[in-house]
């Protein structure tokens, strides 16, 4: 019988998920927020440079960032919560705004990274 990569690479995938989280530079809280990652080429490249890597140990046939011509709006967030999940990290969402000008404000998402044990 076929041993599951998530039995035969259980150190390997966790030092991908220790990577994303250092890509992400999560805050106190293992907050982040969605408009820092879009403007951030330099995360979501190096996000993306995780593919291959990903591939080795964890199963990706569900995770739509790779399958073949699958056009995706934010590949580099649909990696880090499928792999994440993948691992048993739960990853909320909430709503977010906070104040640029005195009467301009942003919308983004603020997600929140924490592990089930």
């Amino acid at each position: 019988m076929r041993i599951k990569l998530n039995e035969k690479y259980i150190n390997e995938r966790e030092k991908i998920c220790d990577e994303i989280i250092n890509i992400l530079e999560l805050d106190s809280d293992g907050c982040f927020l969605l408009s820092d990652i879009d403007i951030d080429i330099d995360k979501q490249n190096k996000i993306l440079e995780l593919k291959d890597k990903i591939k080795k140990h964890f199963a990706v046939s569900t995770i739509s960032s790779f399958k073949l011509n699958f056009k995706c709006k934010r590949p580099y967030l649909n990696i880090i919560r499928s792999i994440l999940r993948q691992q048993n990290y739960t990853f909320e969402g909430k709503d977010f705004e906070f104040k640029i000008d005195e009467n301009i404000f942003k919308r983004t998402i603020k997600y929140k990274i924490f592990r089930n044990k």
